[in-house]
């Protein structure tokens, strides 16, 4: 699967060619255009939210047999 986003110069699809990791929660992706003619390259950034790491996962918590009088 590639990763596209329109060109910002002709509309076309841009393809990520390559892309560069600031922190835990930022990139920076560069693009280029997929028509010949245009040829445009630029650079766009993704940044996730919320910016903070997620909350670990707990443990899970042991199961208490019920027992029943029969």
């Amino acid at each position: 699967m590639r990763f596209t986003i329109a060109c910002p110069q002709c509309g076309a699809r841009g393809i990520a060619r390559a892309m560069e990791k600031k922190s835990e929660t930022d990139w920076e992706i560069d693009f280029q255009c997929d028509d010949v003619t245009c040829g445009h390259t630029y650079r766009t950034k993704l940044e996730m939210f919320p910016p903070e790491l997620p909350i670990p996962k707990r443990q899970r918590r042991s199961n208490t047999e019920l027992q029943f009088d029969l």
